[in-house]
């Protein structure tokens, strides 16, 4: 027997049968379907965050395996349209030596001996999926009680990376030949284990809250409230990309993948002639990247009375955003300490800031503004651990202006990813919302 609530909601929510008595009769004319509502909403994940995503993470799997500081410029170019690049163009060629440039490639079908091609669970064979969870449709996310369930298409997606290494004499290049043959697997499959953060569109977002009821922003302009409902309702843990200067807030599915990689032949060049003098001598190499990912999402809930599809956002380039492994239960945390959030952040080229406020939550902002006028330290009962591409920075590497709620970097770089963790004592908050509002 269900309980009422279900059981009123079911024959709402089921035109086919109508209650009579104690069991269902079926309604005429069920069969013919036209009563029946599309109670889903779709959306195509956007593929510039993904690959972009999966190019930063190669690019940094790339350069911890030669000695730290080798090269001097590094850079990623979505631009260069050659298939595979032999030599680095006249302009990059200004730039100091040694040059490491990668040129992401995209593979898209079941081509290129892919892993799953052309099966029913990687590829789009019907409109038609398994309503019982088989098929192509991965469940993601789920909340019973407010009647939404998200799943996503598994994509096994592959790119290539063309990658063109440039020094200033032969004897550089023939050194880094040797190294490369010593130190890589030439032509082997290896796996990058690394994770991964799948950009969830904002239009998507704002359906999940449309159908849940619970805003983006509250009324202090934090998405603190949506971001913890998004957390306790998907299966995988969901990140925030702290809004900067000229970015929008989004929202990410974190995930780990098994990058499986093959690192190609490299080619040496026969350098740059300059009157009767070679310089910027080359070495060229593809990396093969297949990975799993969703494709695009799909949201069910009685709310949605219509078909809902939803384009991924135009991207003038590959977004490059490097995903660094954090495991919470590595975080060995005071008693009554917990982790508040983990966003990311990028800053675009003369930003050295970014506003924090509303990835805090009210109680915080209360706490924080007491101590600001008493002079009490902060650490009492907020912590922040501040990350660059995974690794963590001293404080000399930032400061945080409370009464601004911004965060400033010594040295900004504008390719470079920044986390933070946040973590917070619950005791010491309540305790303090407690003394301040006089409370029993």
């Amino acid at each position: 027997m269900l309980p009422q609530d279900y059981t009123s909601n079911a024959v709402e929510n089921n035109p086919d049968v109508k209650l009579a008595g104690i069991q269902y009769e079926r309604n005429p004319g069920a069969e013919f379907g036209e009563h029946i509502r599309n109670t889903t909403a779709r959306c195509n994940t956007s593929a510039s965050h993904t690959y972009g995503n999966v190019l930063a993470v190669v690019e940094k799997f790339l350069l911890d395996q030669f000695p730290p500081n080798t090269f001097r410029t590094v850079t990623a170019s979505t631009t260069l349209a050659s298939r595979q690049i032999k030599h680095l163009p006249h302009q990059l060629h200004k730039q100091e030596c040694p040059i490491m440039v990668l040129i992401p490639r995209i593979s898209f079908g079941q081509g290129d001996d892919r892993f799953l091609a052309n099966t029913l669970i990687n590829s789009r064979y019907t409109n038609t999926h398994a309503l019982w969870g088989d098929g192509s449709l991965l469940q993601l996310a789920h909340d019973r009680k407010k009647n939404i369930y998200i799943h996503g298409h598994y994509n096994r997606a592959l790119m290539f990376i063309d990658v063109v290494m440039s020094f200033n004499t032969y004897a550089e290049q023939i050194n880094w030949m040797s190294y490369m043959h010593n130190m890589f697997p030439i032509e082997h499959n290896q796996f990058i284990r690394s994770p991964l953060e799948l950009y969830i569109p904002e239009q998507f977002c704002e359906i999940i809250s449309g159908t849940s009821g619970i805003p983006i922003k509250n009324e202090n302009n934090s998405v603190y409230d949506f971001l913890t409902f998004m957390n306790g309702m998907f299966d995988y843990p969901i990140t925030y990309k702290i809004k900067g200067g000229s970015n929008t807030d989004e929202f990410f599915m974190y995930y780990i993948a098994d990058i499986d990689t093959v690192i190609r032949e490299p080619e040496a060049g026969a350098g740059v002639k300059d009157g009767q003098v070679h310089r910027n001598f080359d070495v060229s190499f593809t990396i093969r990247c297949e990975f799993n990912t969703i494709g695009y999402f799909t949201l069910n809930s009685p709310a949605i009375k219509k078909d809902v599809v939803i384009n991924a956002p135009d991207a003038t380039s590959i977004t490059p955003i490097f995903s660094d492994v954090i495991n919470l239960d590595d975080f060995d945390l005071p008693q009554g300490w917990s982790v508040l959030s983990w966003p990311i952040f990028k800053l675009s080229p003369g930003e050295d800031s970014v506003s924090i406020d509303n990835v805090l939550n009210q109680s915080l902002l209360t706490v924080i503004d007491h101590h600001l006028r008493l002079g009490m330290p902060m650490d009492n009962f907020i912590k922040i651990q501040f990350r660059e591409n995974g690794q963590i920075l001293n404080n000399e590497g930032y400061r945080i202006d409370w009464a601004g709620r911004r965060l400033y970097i010594t040295n900004p770089n504008s390719r470079r990813t920044y986390r933070l963790i946040i973590t917070v004592s619950a005791n010491y908050i309540n305790n303090m919302i407690k003394d301040i509002y006089n409370l029993e």
